[in-house]
């Protein structure tokens, strides 16, 4: 793992924080598009005093409470018989938070068991794309409103925001997320703005500016 993966201020504050929010039991949503890092953002994560379980998100309810137990060396078998029991086991479990990755894979029958886990304190990090903060939106608000949501942005728009102090970083923020990671009409529309931006005599393009152009953009 490269070192200066974690080198940008967007990713050291987003570790800071879901730091913070695990050390108290709390839960956070990791969301972007493929390609923004979201697995090796997870893989950074070393809380001191407690033990990452990592859990397939293809699984059924049954065989994900089996998994994170057996994960902490737990003698378990993956039957439906044993989940209010696996439940209540790990609604009582310490020193360890639960990683599950690709959580727009999750089955939609698994969130409410995955609500009492973090109710029950037990610290839960989700990693996925937009979607699955618009699935919770509309159907599980409750959910939602227990995670806190941190958005990723590939490496290469870090380095933009970075290194163009005359681009506002909400700017580039909304310009990303219109082009839906298409990284070559990404770096159009930041030019197309640099120009306007220089025949009104701006000295950085806002994100009223940028709007200008991003409304412009066919439905993708």
């Amino acid at each position: 793992m490269k070192e200066d993966f974690i080198s940008d201020k967007r990713r050291i504050s987003y570790l800071s924080a879901t730091y913070n929010r695990i050390y108290r039991g709390k839960s956070v949503l990791i969301e972007g598009d493929f390609g923004a890092g979201k697995t090796r953002f997870l893989q950074l994560l070393r809380p001191k005093k407690l033990h990452a379980v990592w859990v397939e998100s293809l699984f059924n309810i049954h065989e994900i409470l089996a998994a994170i137990l057996k994960e902490l060396n737990y003698d378990t078998t993956a039957t439906y018989r044993r989940t209010p029991q696996y439940l209540k086991m790990i609604r009582n479990l310490s020193n360890c938070f639960i990683i599950i990755d690709e959580a727009s894979d999750l089955d939609t029958r698994v969130w409410p068991y995955l609500k009492r886990i973090i109710d029950a304190g037990v610290p839960m990090v989700f990693a996925g794309q937009p979607n699955v903060r618009t699935y919770l939106s509309r159907n599980h608000p409750d959910i939602l409103s227990r995670l806190k949501t941190l958005m990723l942005y590939p490496i290469v728009v870090e380095d933009f925001i970075e290194n163009c102090k005359d681009i506002q970083q909400e700017a580039v923020e909304q310009i990303y997320m219109a082009v839906k990671g298409d990284m070559r009409k990404f770096e159009e529309i930041c030019t197309d703005c640099r120009d306007r931006a220089k025949e009104l005599g701006y000295k950085f393009v806002d994100v009223n500016l940028a709007l200008e152009f991003i409304s412009d953009l066919p439905p993708q």
